[in-house]
């Protein structure tokens, strides 16, 4: 058979490609690593400070979801709007 020996070396090829190729997560733990094995976290947040941040995210959740409903509804007005007027005509 002809182009065994072409196959073989394509083969070959790609086997030691794959064997030197690093994986997404050892480069994304290379890239992120500080050198330190644990997560130290020497900032300790009181009660009170938790309470602060959790009525803050709260408070920026409700805001988004606000804007996202009044998007929707005008999005839906406008469609329903010009649907009226294209009725009427046709």
């Amino acid at each position: 058979m002809a182009g065994e020996g072409f196959m073989m070396s394509a083969n070959t090829s790609l086997k030691n490609n794959r064997r030197n190729k690093t994986s997404r997560l050892e480069k994304f733990v290379n890239t992120t690593s500080n050198g330190q094995d644990e997560f130290l976290d020497s900032n300790k947040a009181t009660p009170e400070q938790l309470a602060e941040i959790r009525q803050k995210l709260q408070e920026e959740n409700k805001a988004i979801l606000r804007k996202k409903v009044i998007l929707t509804v005008s999005i839906v007005g406008s469609i329903l709007i010009v649907l009226a007027v294209l009725n009427q005509f046709l």
